[in-house]
């Protein structure tokens, strides 16, 4: 006797995955429609001066819009350099299979970040309070690098799988030196996994809350501002910001998308 195995329809799966998406997609969506409805409302009731006056008035909106960029393109930098030097350290620990290195080095990665906060600020709090601002938005530049080292590191390392060892020895017994040939032959390979390591450490540093907050001692970021603005109700510029944030990240976002079919279609030989 044979007995019929009974599916789950496919319109079925299909629907719950759509409201499974439009769930996860709600509160974001909410969020922004708030955020658009102050945003079109100042800009159709207030004129330029107006709008300077109100940033004015909340002190910490005008430093933030300021610093805040700066420090996401610095952390990108940082965390791009620093993820080149830990994925040579990553082939040679894969090659050797040790595992627990790697894992070890990742941990800033994989900490809570209110934990990797806690450890910065503890370890610099006399620093911090001896240099003030400018060293406090250094160590949140150094925190959020070394959280974004490691997934920066882990997409170079596929990069890495795309640069074929015989290119160095053929370049070597050409009476190239090593950093012409990583200028020439191997950055060109790495170069569009490092791009997309560095936007991934961008949206990472606009959208961080707890190592910003945490050691910029008295400089504003936005993520703070805003969090504590909308928190008070202060002002309808706060939920403004936050489409604009959300908007900045959609815009980022699209951009990662765009780099990983490039990257997709270099993997495939396209």
């Amino acid at each position: 006797m044979i007995r019929r195995v009974s599916h789950t329809p496919s319109w079925l799966i299909q629907i719950s995955a759509l409201l499974l998406v439009l769930f996860l997609l709600l509160p974001i969506g909410a969020i922004f429609g708030l955020g658009l409805y102050y945003s079109l409302g100042i800009l159709l009731v207030a004129d330029a001066g107006q709008m300077m006056a109100a940033l004015s008035k909340e002190a910490g909106i005008a430093p933030a819009l300021l610093q805040t960029p700066l420090m996401a393109f610095a952390v990108a930098f940082l965390a791009s350099a620093w993820g080149l030097c830990l994925s040579l350290l990553w082939r040679q620990w894969i090659a050797r299979r040790r595992y627990a290195a790697i894992l070890a080095s990742a941990l800033p990665f994989l900490l809570p970040r209110f934990g990797l906060g806690a450890l910065f600020l503890l370890a610099c709090l006399k620093l911090a309070q001896w240099g003030g601002n400018a060293l406090g938005l250094g160590l949140v530049a150094a925190s959020q690098a070394a959280v974004a080292a490691p997934l920066v590191a882990a997409i170079l390392c596929l990069g890495w799988r795309r640069v074929d060892p015989a290119w160095r020895e053929a370049a070597l017994e050409a009476g190239a030196d090593e950093l012409t040939i990583f200028r020439r032959l191997t950055w060109p390979t790495l170069r569009p996994y490092a791009v997309f390591g560095a936007l991934l450490a961008l949206i990472l540093s606009l959208g961080d809350f707890y190592l910003g907050n945490a050691l910029s001692g008295d400089a504003v970021l936005l993520p703070g501002a805003i969090l504590s603005g909308v928190a008070q109700n202060a002002s309808p510029l706060y939920h403004a910001l936050v489409a604009f944030m959300v908007l900045i990240d959609a815009i980022l976002l699209v951009a990662v998308i765009r780099r990983l079919g490039h990257l997709t279609q270099a993997r495939n030989g396209y």
